[in-house]
């Protein structure tokens, strides 16, 4: 197997017209940001990954990337636990959590993909093997304060042939109403996902309004109400819990196994969700396999591009306890422009046939010029302006 030549960061933006208002509790969305991560090799092969923490930052991706290049320079490029285990090694005093971590996985994903397709398998070969031949799959959006391009997004999700829509919370005044119009419309014919994003706020509501939006939720059978209170508020997350028989599903930020264990241990998530662009193959495989202990579902978390929702799919397949994976459904044509094929949801489900060699992602230098990343722009995804808090 050749040896790694160069790792680098590939930013791409694409900037949501005018009409397009997506905006959640935490802020708002105004741009499609994508992290990639292309690992080359001597023979000129290479592997996508994407890295969540992308889409909040720039600088420090590009210089935790810098980093584990000098680490990772000349490894052989099949030889990814221990890839892993050198990047850890070489950052355990300061990188136990958070975005050394997420890079890492960023990595780690690209490493298999290029595997995949250097052995001509696609990734979830390298995995085991399937655990099923298909995987259910949700459309990801709902970032709407209003109801009618929210039920006209989910209408445009079932036509695309899912069964499963998330929604976000914009105002915890309203999202009861948003939900009970959008069940209406639907007339039963799509599960809803209601996403609280607290865990992406810079200042959370008050645990109480968590509280009591779970319970009024629950007359519309949504599958998960998703991170209603702040990620490090163990206790909070088990006074919702126990609150409401509605399913309580986190929590896409954290890193590792280990940091997942005390909230599995204090049995505050009915649904372990964790965000493959961060986790990558290694680490998010270990987290799988402590909440089968527990006897706890996984949701895998991919809001980004098609490399991320891809790698979902991968994990998904090969995972038993693995529930459901996700789909980032705004609307953009990033893509379009990373498919090897014109993948397809049928009935709700992702099939394991559609997929050929690595993860099914290609990238092109004109696909950059495309969606060129403007790097000194502020991003609006999580607002810092003076608020009161909500009680």
């Amino acid at each position: 197997m050749p040896r790694i030549s160069k790792i680098e960061a590939l930013f791409l933006r694409y900037s949501f017209p005018d009409h397009i208002n997506y905006v959640y509790s935490g802020g708002v969305v105004g741009n499609m940001d994508v992290a990639l991560i292309r690992v080359s090799t001597e023979d000129g092969e290479y592997g996508l990954g994407e890295v969540t923490h992308g889409q909040f930052c720039h600088d420090p991706v590009i210089g935790m990337v810098k980093h584990f290049e000098g680490i990772l320079t000349d490894h052989e490029a099949s030889e990814i636990n221990r890839a892993w285990e050198m990047m850890y090694q070489s950052s355990v005093y300061w990188n136990r959590q958070g975005l050394g971590i997420g890079v890492m996985g960023g990595i780690d994903m690209a490493l298999h993909d290029l595997m995949g397709k250097s052995l001509g398998l696609p990734v979830y070969r390298l995995l085991g093997g399937l655990a099923r031949s298909r995987t259910r799959i949700y459309a990801s959006n709902g970032l709407f304060a209003e109801s009618e391009p929210l039920i006209a997004d989910a209408i445009k999700a079932r036509a695309a042939g899912f069964k499963t829509y998330k929604l976000r919370v914009v105002d915890p005044e309203t999202v009861v109403s948003l939900v009970a119009q959008l069940h209406s419309a639907l007339d039963g014919s799509m599960n809803l996902i209601v996403d609280a994003v607290q865990g992406s706020c810079a200042v959370p509501w008050s645990v109480n309004i968590s509280k009591k939006l779970a319970r009024d939720l629950e007359r519309y059978s949504i599958l998960w109400l998703e991170e209603p209170v702040r990620v490090e508020n163990i206790d909070g997350y088990a006074e919702v819990k126990r609150a409401s028989p509605v399913n309580i599903a986190g929590i896409e930020s954290l890193a590792t196994a280990e940091a997942f264990r005390p909230y599995l241990e204090n049995n505050v998530l009915d649904v372990v969700q964790f965000d493959i662009a961060t986790t990558g193959f290694t680490e998010g495989r270990r987290i799988a396999n402590l909440a089968s202990v527990y006897q706890k579902p996984v949701a895998i978390h991919s809001w980004g591009s098609l490399v991320s929702i891809l790698a979902g799919v991968h994990l998904a397949l090969v995972t038993p306890n693995c529930a459901i994976t996700e789909y980032g459904f705004m609307d953009h044509p990033i893509n379009e422009h990373l498919a090897t094929d014109d993948y397809q949801v049928i009935d709700g489900y992702f099939r394991a046939s559609q997929l050929g060699p690595g993860l099914g992602v290609e990238y092109s230098e004109s696909t950059g010029r495309l969606f060129p990343y403007e790097a000194s722009s502020v991003n609006t995804m999580i607002s810092f302006e003076e608020q009161d808090l909500r009680l």
